[in-house]
């Protein structure tokens, strides 16, 4: 790959400390299986999907049958959601673990509400914790701020213990919006990002806590990454997703022009 392709490297500390590399030396330790990088991940993935599965959720702890993804309590933020106005109501992880029925009156928006008091089959909580865990890179003290995209499945980041915010702002604000709740990871519309328009460099906002952006809808076209990398932040993961399609992953150099690849579970391609 061309030196001049490459926007950001991550450091081999950076690397050895990804979920990505845990669950491939974990493979190793506990299965015997000596797969070298992200591509030998997806290849597990796709050609022994129950296997993948079931060593996800032994890596990531889940319990054998259905269960609901706020299983972690305290006093600390689990869930955040930002009004179009302004508005910001913050909701404990204490509040997010009584009994569905108790949930239910807190007033949340009905298809939160659903998602954080079903009981979801162990299988759809590792194919979320395949994108969240292993591509996105998702940590028990990270703050995911969700901009104008569905909750689901960013919200099974719960079970890891992190924080959610859903931001149903602008998107002249979102930058502001991570300053503000000081988000380690951005989840946000492709077409928000490229539309930015950045401040100078003395008014630009606090973003020292952010290190992943997650595009939805595409990785964007390159002028617009190297925008992203020099006006928002240069050290920071860029990673995309449209539907079965991936670009880049938490053990590769972030690229100018990132080939996409299959998401973990997608068939491999012949073509």
């Amino acid at each position: 790959m061309n030196q001049a392709d490459t926007l950001w490297t991550p450091s081999r500390e950076q690397v050895l400390t990804t979920n990505a590399w845990a669950f491939l030396h974990w493979l190793e330790a506990t299965r015997g299986m000596a797969l070298a990088d992200w591509a030998g991940l997806h290849g597990f993935s796709a050609a022994d999907p129950v296997g993948f599965r079931a060593a996800l959720a032994a890596f990531a702890g889940l319990p054998e049958g259905p269960s609901r993804v706020t299983r972690h309590a305290g006093e600390r933020e689990a869930l955040v959601l930002r009004g179009t106005d302004g508005s910001r109501r913050a909701i404990s992880r204490d509040e997010l673990a009584v009994d569905p029925v108790g949930l239910s009156k807190l007033g949340l928006p009905s298809d939160i509400t659903t998602a954080v008091t079903r009981l979801w089959p162990r299988a759809s909580l590792t194919r979320a914790l395949a994108d969240l865990l292993l591509h996105q890179d998702i940590r028990p003290d990270d703050r995911i701020l969700v901009a104008a995209n569905p909750s689901w499945p960013a919200l099974a980041a719960l079970l890891e213990g992190a924080t959610i915010i859903l931001d149903a702002g602008r998107p002249d604000r979102l930058m502001a919006s991570v300053a503000e709740e000081q988000a380690s990871v951005l989840i946000a519309p492709a077409a928000w990002l490229a539309d930015l328009s950045f401040q100078r460099s003395m008014n630009r906002p606090d973003l020292r806590a952010l290190r992943s952006i997650v595009i939805t809808g595409g990785p964007l076209a390159p002028e617009a990454r190297i925008r992203v990398s020099t006006w928002i932040k240069p050290n920071l993961m860029l990673l995309a997703r449209a539907g079965e399609t991936i670009w880049g992953n938490p053990l590769e150099p972030v690229r100018v022009r990132p080939s996409p690849s299959p998401a973990l579970f997608a068939p491999v391609r012949t073509s």
